[in-house]
């Protein structure tokens, strides 16, 4: 099938449409021209393991690709397969890489009194090994969930969310210090968190405590923070906030209910994608050669019957939308992440699904 500038297989075989006309009339029967060939080869969805598992969030380091997991951390080979990298068992929830080697990594464990346990752990060797953090994110005595985290390497600081609050670390996860918000506040977790490429702005939020979509524009200079609400319709959840390669003042924003955008560096917004009846959007990628293509793949909230694995995308920046769905019938196709890597000179997307694993689909 044809969309735009791409052609889309499944598996290893590219799928041709042939075309034919019929009729007839008193004039002599002319040959029909030859359909015209795409110059673009085939883009293709390939399988790349790890099934059954959900795939919280995908990192890159160094030309390391990892996937956070809810069973452990993993670790794509040379060789394009996945190999455990440590925390079987827990669920990991969000990762910051400090280095090629130096890692953290927030869980959470059911702990034999089926309470949530949440623990924090160190890797100085690339997931060879693991060991807990002894830290205090939360208010005396108690620890809550760190939701995300990234790491400012210019000011050698790691950020971090956790349900009302954006605390930060400047040794590396071991104390911290709320930002804004509180620590022991109310609502849903805030898993999405963003910093501008100067350092100036960090975006975070999620979800509020009356269910309805919240993100925070903090100045970290100030200390000030502008919020946003009621963006997106109610219920609805942010799940993610990125800046457009192109442009310092253009910030996408994905959530349960579609996609939003600002030119403006937060002044106003406009709807990007819309009416697609709460269906929620965890990712988006936008193309660094072509800012005004964007690809993203949403989830239905279904926590245990197969869904089909549909990819989205527009060629002018949301004006028009055209859609892929993956032929495998009963597969986990929900897309809770996604991330554009840089492979031998060719980019490609590497989504992580619910339940599914991670699928591949590189752009030509």
């Amino acid at each position: 099938m044809t969309f735009g500038r791409f052609v889309f297989g499944c598996g290893l075989t590219a799928c041709v449409v042939l075309m034919s006309a019929c009729g007839g009339s008193n004039s002599p029967v002319q040959q029909p021209a030859p359909p015209p060939v795409s110059p673009a080869p085939p883009v293709i969805l390939t399988f790349q393991g790890l099934d059954g598992y959900t795939i919280n969030e995908l990192y890159q380091h160094s030309g390391v690709l990892l996937a956070a997991s809810d069973n452990g951390v993993h670790r794509q080979t040379s060789s394009g397969s996945w190999t455990a990298a440590g925390l079987d068992g827990y669920d990991v929830m969000a990762m910051s890489l400090l280095t090629e080697q130096h890692w953290l990594a927030s869980t959470v464990k059911t702990n034999q009194d089926d309470y949530p346990a949440y623990l924090l752990f160190e890797s100085f060797n690339g997931g060879s090994d693991w060991h807990q953090v002894d830290y205090q994110f939360g208010q005396a005595g108690e620890n809550e969930a760190i939701f995300a985290m990234l790491f400012d390497e210019a000011a050698q600081r790691v950020y971090a969310t956790g349900i009302d609050v954006l605390a930060s670390s400047s040794d590396m996860g071991q104390t911290w210090k709320a930002e804004h918000g509180d620590f022991g506040g109310f609502g849903q977790p805030k898993t999405a968190l963003t910093q501008s490429a100067d350092g100036q702005t960090i975006w975070y939020g999620g979800q509020g405590a009356i269910e309805n979509g919240v993100f925070y524009q903090y100045d970290v200079a100030s200390n000030d923070a502008v919020l946003h609400t009621d963006l997106f319709p109610n219920p609805s959840s942010i799940k993610a906030i990125r800046y457009a390669p192109d442009d310092p003042q253009t910030v996408y924003v994905s959530a349960e209910g579609g996609i939003i955008r600002t030119t403006d560096h937060g002044q106003s917004w406009q709807a990007v994608l819309d009416n697609v009846n709460f269906r929620f959007y965890f990712d988006l990628i936008i193309d660094p050669d072509a800012p005004e293509r964007i690809y993203t793949a949403g989830w239905a909230k279904n926590f245990t019957e197969p869904q089909p694995l549909i990819i989205e995308w527009t060629e002018d920046a949301g004006q028009t939308w055209q859609q892929y769905r993956y032929p495998q019938a009963d597969f986990f196709g929900g897309v809770r992440s996604m991330i554009l890597v840089e492979e031998n000179q060719q980019q490609a997307i590497y989504f992580g699904l619910f339940k599914g694993g991670i699928m591949r689909m590189p752009l030509l």
